[in-house]
């Protein structure tokens, strides 16, 4: 997370978070070619949640980004931080257990694992996000865990409660921490405006809207390569499903 003087930024991964620290950097802490604001500039905890912020910093604002669940299920897959640092999740042993021929998996063999063992796990060990009030195909998924686990006062009870009652009624919301979410296609504008918003000069900002994107070291898919190439009906079936709550949140990604 990034905590400064005017409000705290939420990173979760694969969703921009990379490009918003660049230019919040440029931002606070200036470059050769312009003085930064010279407020508080705090990078701490990178994939920190909102039940993570010091007690001190939870009356500012609170900003994240979101991405469309289909698009960004494609990009942890070519990201590959599951092949590279295997032991992050549920460990090599586990993945080829289920799937003999990992680390060389199909995308649909990717997020099917990832909605099998990547759920309620962390470097090997239980995290304690359990559901059995929704079975297969229903199940909530590994991108609304991480939502739930991101944004919601205790997050465990809240992942445990989630039911056809509480999808329908969307009582979960209740839960959620007051957070501005930055959609992760409309970032340089989005940003600009929330920063505008808390009234800083627009000349300060201005460079926002035309900054290039900033990808993460490590690679990932070309970037001619577009999400709706890599689904068959089915498998988008199956992220629909699992990640329901997520759309009904972001109903312009439920396409």
């Amino acid at each position: 997370m990034i905590i400064t003087d005017d409000f705290v930024y939420i990173h979760p991964p694969k969703t921009g978070g990379t490009f918003v620290t660049h230019v919040l950097e440029r931002l606070y802490l200036g470059s050769p070619e312009r003085p930064g604001l010279g407020r508080t500039f705090l990078n701490t905890h990178k994939h920190g949640t909102c039940g993570d912020i010091p007690a001190a910093h939870l009356g500012k604002p609170l900003l994240t980004t979101v991405r469309n669940p289909y698009d960004r299920y494609v990009s942890q897959y070519y990201f590959a931080w599951w092949k590279r640092h295997p032991d992050a999740y549920c460990g090599a042993d586990a993945m080829k257990a289920l799937h003999p021929h990992y680390p060389e998996l199909s995308f649909d063999e990717f997020v099917r694992m990832a909605n099998t063992l990547f759920l309620n796990c962390h470097q090997g060990r239980e995290t304690g996000f359990r559901n059995e009030r929704l079975a297969d195909p229903f199940r909530p998924g590994w991108h609304t865990e991480q939502f739930i686990r991101f944004y919601c006062h205790e997050p465990r009870t809240v992942f445990a409660s989630l039911d056809e009652e509480a999808l329908v009624s969307r009582r979960y919301r209740q839960s959620l921490f007051p957070v501005h979410f930055l959609r992760s296609e409309f970032l340089n504008h989005q940003l600009h405006d929330f920063l505008l918003g808390l009234g800083m000069p627009r000349e300060r900002i201005s460079f926002i809207l035309d900054e290039p994107k900033v990808f993460p070291e490590g690679g990932g898919r070309d970037e001619a390569s577009h999400w709706q190439d890599h689904y068959t009906p089915e498998l988008k079936r199956f992220v629909r499903s699992r990640e329901r709550l997520l759309f009904e949140m972001f109903p312009e990604y439920d396409v």
